[in-house]
């Protein structure tokens, strides 16, 4: 080989070597943020690994970490009750990660909204979240649909966040807090509950969004991986029930009640997991709704949770 040409590549693997050199000493410095709403994930994870079972866990997207409360639950049931619920762009990637810690005499209720069930990419979930997501636990990279092939544009996903997110820290003077408002990772309870919100106003009601809930037309994919689900957790011992979304009334009335009775009427003929909510108690009023039309303020959290009790109560005895 001619002088020239081992020079160039001398010098070729030592810019890619300083490259991943870089690259490593990127992701080992900047150190997950403790302050992002995502933090609240690593207290989750160590409920799910460290809580005795028999126990209650709530799953799915903000409208559960928002709008359900595991402690009111715990404290009326008599029984753990873990919210393991986090915003809608993870897709069922939380749901694979639960699995891995299922135990006989679980009781698991899942809350997804209804863009899960209308879309295969929002079910699988959103690149940027769930680099945010797996940053607090590397090992979430295997509860992608395909990590090889996501794993590389998730990773420089990452390493862009970890250098935006340094210098905004240092713009904003040591703080991103004012910019996030009550997404604030340090607001969860004991028991997973994101508290944040619930001493704030709410949004007035015309300034959330009016537009339809999107469930005329579902894809099959949800309904595999709910049923997957079902069996896994059937066989180790685990009951698995279905809540519906926190859902706003003049959302619904745009949905068209027809629509949405179609929707649960569905659910009900692809999945055999049971539904937790009567039909006619989808829909809450406007007024206990805080910014979006998944997210409830205190009153429609507290509602939402007493039902969901009786709900499970008399399903339960029922049987």
């Amino acid at each position: 080989m001619p002088a020239q040409v081992r020079r160039f590549f001398i010098s070729l693997l030592q810019v890619v070597l300083l490259t991943a050199a870089m690259v490593a000493l990127v992701f080992v410095a900047i150190r997950p943020d403790p302050n992002h709403y995502f933090a609240g994930s690593a207290l989750q994870l160590e409920l799910l690994k460290n809580t005795p079972s028999p126990r209650i866990i709530l799953v799915g997207g903000s409208n559960v970490s928002f709008g359900l409360d595991a402690e009111l639950m715990q404290r009326k049931l008599g029984i753990p009750v873990i919210n393991d619920g986090l915003h809608a762009g993870l897709g069922v990637a939380p749901l694979r990660e639960l699995q891995e810690h299922i135990r006989a005499g679980d009781v698991i209720i899942i809350s997804l909204e209804y863009q899960l069930f209308s879309s295969r990419d929002v079910m699988e979930g959103d690149l940027t979240f769930l680099s945010d997501w797996i940053e607090y636990a590397p090992q979430r990279i295997k509860y992608l649909s395909d990590p090889w092939r996501d794993a590389p544009s998730l990773y420089a996903i990452m390493l862009q966040r970890k250098v935006n997110r340094q210098v905004n820290t240092f713009l904003f003077g040591g703080s991103l807090n004012d910019v996030r408002d009550v997404f604030i990772g340090t607001r969860y309870n004991s028991n997973g509950d994101f508290i944040g919100h619930l001493q704030q106003a709410s949004t007035p009601r015309r300034k959330i969004s009016f537009e339809p809930y999107p469930v005329s037309s579902v894809e099959q994919d949800i309904f595999n991986v709910l049923e997957q689900f079902h069996q896994f957790a059937h066989l180790k011992g685990a009951q698995v029930y279905f809540e519906a979304p926190a859902s706003r009334r003049i959302n619904c009335e745009n949905t068209g009640e027809a629509s949405l009775a179609n929707f649960f009427k569905t659910f009900n003929e692809k999945s055999t997991i049971p539904l937790l909510t009567p039909v006619e108690e989808v829909c809450l009023p406007d007024k206990y709704f805080f910014d979006t039309a998944y997210h409830l303020n205190a009153e429609g959290r507290q509602l939402r949770t007493e039902r969901l009790i009786e709900n499970l109560i008399r399903l339960t005895v029922s049987k």
